[in-house]
C-alpha cells in the first residue's frame, strides 16, 4: 500500500489557505465552527463541540498561573493559538506547537507570536496544558508518546478528536481525506477506550472529564464503528 502520510504540500497549502478564515471567525461573535481543513459547509457542529470543549479545558488549566503555557502536539500551522487568544481574553499565553517540518515552517510564517518546536525541543520544559487534538492516533508507538506527553505537563493532559470504540480491540485504518482538499492518505489508530484509559491511569493521571465530540465516519469492514471523543486528565 502506497501511503503518502501527512508531510505533503497539499496539507500545508490547505491549512495555510483556511487559517485567516478561522482567525476571523473566532475573533467575532460567530459560532466557533470552522476547521483547519476544507468543509462542505461554513460551520460544523463537530468543530463547534471541539472548540468549546477546548475553551473549557483552557479556562480550567489557565487558573494555575501566568503566563499560561500550552504544548499543542500535532497542531498544524498553529490555529489553536488564535482560538486560545479568543476564548481567554486578557490571559497571557505562551503557545508551543509541534508538527511535521513543512507545517512548522508555514506556522512560523503565519503565526509569529507562537513557538514551533521540534520533537526533542518539545520536552525540554513543562507546560500547564499539553494537548493532542487528532494527532495521537497517527503515532505508531502511541503508548510511548502518551508517556512523554504526561511527563511534559505540570497539570493537565488533553487528548481529543480521536476515534474510540467501546468493545473491539484497537485497530488501524487508512484515511483518504480527499473531500477536505488534503490530497493524501494516512494510517491511524482507532483506540479501544478502556485500553487507552488504563494506560494513562497506570502513568498516575486521573480523569477529570470526558467529552463527546461527534459520531465517527463509517469505516468499511471495521470490527466496530467509533466515536470522536476527548479526555481531560490531571497529573497527580
Amino acid at each position: 500500500m502506497n501511503v503518502r502520510g501527512w508531510d505533503v504540500p497539499t496539507v500545508v497549502e490547505t491549512q495555510r489557505k483556511l487559517l485567516p478564515e478561522i482567525l476571523r471567525s473566532v475573533a467575532g461573535s460567530n459560532p466557533l465552527g470552522i476547521a483547519n481543513k476544507k468543509l462542505l459547509s461554513a460551520q460544523d457542529l463537530h468543530v463547534h463541540n471541539l472548540y468549546l470543549s477546548f475553551a473549557y479545558v483552557a479556562a480550567l488549566a489557565a487558573r494555575k498561573g501566568n503566563p499560561f503555557t500550552v504544548l499543542d502536539w500535532g497542531g498544524g500551522v498553529g490555529h489553536y493559538s488564535g482560538i486560545a487568544e479568543a476564548v481567554l481574553p486578557g490571559v497571557e499565553i505562551e503557545y508551543y506547537c509541534h508538527d511535521l517540518p513543512h507545517l512548522c515552517s508555514a506556522g512560523r510564517e503565519l503565526m509569529p507570536m507562537a513557538h514551533f518546536v521540534s520533537r526533542n525541543d518539545c520536552f525540554v520544559r513543562k507546560y500547564q496544558l499539553v494537548m493532542a487534538s487528532g494527532s495521537l492516533c497517527y503515532e505508531e508507538d502511541w503508548r510511548s508518546l502518551v508517556d512523554d506527553l504526561i511527563d511534559a505537563t505540570e497539570n493537565y493532559l488533553y487528548i481529543t478528536r480521536t476515534l474510540f470504540v467501546p468493545k473491539a480491540d484497537s485497530f488501524v485504518v487508512v484515511q483518504r481525506p480527499f473531500l477536505f482538499d488534503y490530497g493524501t492518505e494516512y494510517l491511524g489508530w482507532v483506540f479501544n477506550r478502556q485500553e487507552f484509559l488504563d494506560h494513562v491511569f497506570r502513568r498516575g493521571a486521573k480523569l477529570v472529564r470526558e467529552f463527546l465530540v461527534s459520531k465517527g465516519p463509517l469505516i468499511h469492514r471495521a470490527p466496530q464503528q467509533g466515536e470522536y471523543r476527548g479526555f481531560l486528565f490531571k497529573k497527580n
